[in-house]
């Protein structure tokens, strides 16, 4: 990749914990090992069961605003054999000015931090670098604000959770049948 403007760089960090996540995965498997569950900073794949038995891992999804719920998490889910999440939010890397949060993924439309969005946690299965494409198509649905369910479609990902700015919670049909809402007095809607 390529551009005429000498200020423009490629910055590849918005794929590339999935694909460090993909490769942990190999080196396991490569290893011998057939249970583990792999996180790298948010992105989480699960190698064979928790208990080697096939029992799923269940694994928690960070609530955007922990101060809000008394530190509870979202909500958690049963992650299978080579399914992995990615998440992105505007909760680790931001910045404030004047009390108004800016977050670290850009929205190429404007050029500007991408508003609407708090978090999106995305569902991808078994397949073919499954860990890089939870990471990588995490970050347009997040930038899309609330256009996020068209692009998730575009994308092809069936199962996603969003928070909006609002703080409301909407899940995609797939990803709301795998969700257990752990957040006090959440509700997470279905949205077809």
């Amino acid at each position: 990749m390529s551009s005429r403007k000498r200020n423009v760089a490629i910055d590849f960090g918005g794929y590339l914990k999935g694909v460090a996540l993909d490769r942990a995965v190999a080196i396991l498997r490569e290893a011998g090992i057939g249970n583990a569950l792999v996180n790298i900073g948010g992105n989480v794949m699960a190698l064979g069961s928790r208990d080697g038995k096939g029992t799923p891992w269940r694994i928690g999804i960070q609530h955007p605003r922990p101060q809000s719920v008394g530190g509870a998490p979202l909500a958690s889910l049963e992650l299978k054999d080579g399914e992995a999440i990615g998440t992105s939010g505007d909760y680790h890397r931001y910045f404030e000015i004047g009390g108004r949060r800016y977050c670290h993924l850009i929205d190429p439309r404007s050029g500007f931090p991408a508003e609407g969005t708090q978090a999106v946690t995305v569902l991808i299965g078994p397949g073919a670098r499954t860990g890089m494409r939870s990471d990588a198509l995490s970050k347009p649905i997040f930038i899309a604000g609330r256009e996020w369910r068209a692009m998730a479609q575009k994308l092809g990902v069936d199962a996603v959770l969003r928070v909006g700015a609002d703080g409301t919670a909407n899940a995609t049909p797939a990803m709301h049948a795998r969700l257990k809402v752990e957040a006090p007095d959440l509700r997470i809607v279905a949205v077809p």
